[in-house]
């Protein structure tokens, strides 16, 4: 009977050494010999192997190193790719301290999503889809069903309901301000800044405005709208004109009619400085609709 696999680090050993010897396969037939600690990630085992390497033959014949990846053999007699260079050497439970270097064939992407989805359901995807249980294959063509419905669903909604997909809106649960929060307010006032965006090259605009706590997205918009046409002398109806241009456009994270301060992230600027950032996108004068995010600042 064949043993049954270890369930150490490494085959027959609970715990690596701290430093441990592993024997790299180049993908130009040189065998290096790397002393690695055992909490390396592969990202720096990769760059002390291709340093190294630069010390033996053939070493014109390997191109750059972030075209390859490592692939093992597990406890579990398996071949094993790392297409996640962030693991440690001891996270890899490797069969023995052999790692070979080769270059990903296939999706890249495809392989780190179905390394995931192994990790999820605990069994490898190819294994998933070996399983011949009807209760699976109707699982699987009830969520494919539910997930066709909702891509639909979004899709028919038009632009403001993909907006909310995208970005849906992060909002505290409590409708008031802590004390301690409130009391750092201006009359009840947020200083918010405002970058908008003015020509197809990028190119901004900064405003800071006072505004109430409790204002809507709208509202900021309006007030932005305000100080910029202050100094284009516009009578009370003009403006007006140009403040409803803008309301009820898509927005992203103020998509919704939300109080600015119901927004977790200004509620984190807040606790800082209250001080909030948001980018206008598209010019104030154009008919473009305006968007409303959160900026660093």
């Amino acid at each position: 009977m064949a043993p049954r696999p270890s369930s150490g680090e490494l085959w027959g050993l609970h715990l690596m050494p701290p430093r441990i010897l592993v024997d790299c396969c180049l993908p130009n037939g040189i065998l290096v010999s790397l002393e690695c600690l055992r909490e390396a990630p592969l990202t720096s085992i990769k760059q002390q192997l291709f340093s190294e390497a630069r010390k033996y033959p053939l070493h014109h014949l390997l191109q750059e190193e972030s075209c390859y990846i490592f692939v093992g053999v597990t406890q579990e007699a398996e071949r094993e790719e790392f297409y996640d260079e962030t693991r440690r050497l001891c996270d890899l439970r490797l069969f023995h301290p052999i790692l070979k270097v080769i270059e990903p064939l296939g999706n890249r992407e495809e392989k780190i999503l179905n390394r995931e989805i192994g990790f999820a359901i605990g069994m490898p995807i190819c294994e998933f889809e070996l399983v011949k249980d009807p209760e699976v294959q109707d699982f699987r063509r009830n969520i494919l069903s539910v997930c066709r419905e909702a891509v639909e669903e979004r899709e028919g909604g038009g632009a403001h309901t993909q907006a909310l997909y995208v970005y849906p809106p992060n909002v505290e649960s409590s409708a008031d301000l802590p004390q301690h929060i409130y009391s750092k307010l201006d009359k009840g006032r947020l200083i918010v800044t405002i970058w908008v965006i003015v020509s197809p090259s990028n190119s901004k605009q900064k405003y800071t405005l006072k505004i109430a706590h409790d204002s809507l997205p709208e509202q900021l918009i309006a007030e932005a709208i305000r100080k910029k046409t202050r100094s284009m002398h516009l009578s009370a109806q003009q403006l007006r004109l140009c403040v409803q241009e803008y309301q009820g456009q898509e927005g992203c994270n103020l998509v919704q009619e939300l109080r600015l301060d119901d927004a977790r992230f200004a509620a984190d600027f807040r606790l800082d400085r209250v001080l909030c950032s948001y980018h206008i996108i598209n010019s104030l004068s154009s008919e473009t609709s305006a968007i409303c995010l959160p900026a660093s600042f």
